[in-house]
């Protein structure tokens, strides 16, 4: 379920979701329980996709220039933003993806539908 003011961005991350089998929910839903039955908490954050792990849009960005191959020196120049920022999208993504790094959050992002190579 989308609202009807919904920005085309959003609606393509929905589309593209909702082909891989998750579930569209209102931000508004409080806890909702997935059909896995773990729980998943919806963000306040306009910014945030939830795709299981919650990456932000920026992150998946970041996590599509990782799949590239593209250093962190490179991801900052190509996105417009700082070498430690780009660093700490990176540290993040690992985290979210439970990965041990830039090539293991890769693979984990494949094995999830989150990226195609």
């Amino acid at each position: 379920m989308l609202p009807r003011h919904v920005t085309i961005a959003d609606l393509l991350l929905a589309i593209d979701a909702a082909a891989r089998g998750f579930a569209i929910l209102p931000r508004h839903v409080p806890n909702p329980e997935l059909p896995d039955g773990t729980l998943n908490r919806l963000s306040d954050n306009p910014n945030d996709v939830q795709r299981g792990y919650a990456l932000t849009v920026r992150e998946l960005e970041v996590l599509r220039l990782l799949a590239e191959g593209a250093s962190n020196k490179v991801i900052a120049r190509r996105l417009g933003i700082s070498f430690h920022t780009a660093k700490f999208h990176v540290a993040s993504i690992a985290a979210k993806l439970d990965a041990t790094g830039r090539t293991d959050a890769v693979a984990q992002a494949v094995r999830l539908g989150l990226i195609l190579l």
